[in-house]
């Protein structure tokens, strides 16, 4: 399968980076949200080699622990690294029931 770059949506992905909000990309199945998200992380590792990124993908099953938000907050918050660029890139976040809780929480927590 051929990978499309998606130039336009990884500017816009680079210019909301630094902002405190919460990003979330949409789109139909297959349509390159996974690919995409992988493309922004290597971006990032670019503009910021020393930047911490937590990424997890739920289709991996080594991330099947944690599927409840509890854990995954805890996940989050142990890799969090106070004096680096944090960035949270969870693909297929919805396979944790409650997440919005866990993400709402590391949000209103207001960590840089």
């Amino acid at each position: 399968m051929k990978l499309i770059v998606r130039s336009a949506y990884l500017e816009e992905m680079a210019s909301l980076a630094l902002t405190p909000d919460i990003k979330v990309i949409t789109g139909v199945r297959r349509s390159g949200k996974s690919k995409l998200m992988e493309a922004f992380s290597e971006r990032l590792k670019q503009a910021d080699p020393g930047a911490n990124i937590i990424h997890i993908n739920f289709n991996l099953t080594e991330h099947e622990s944690l599927l409840e938000y509890h854990t995954l907050e805890q996940y989050i918050e142990a890799r969090y690294q106070a004096e680096k660029s944090n960035y949270v890139l969870i693909d297929e976040v919805q396979m944790c029931p409650s997440f919005e809780k866990a993400i709402n929480s590391l949000h209103a927590k207001e960590k840089p």
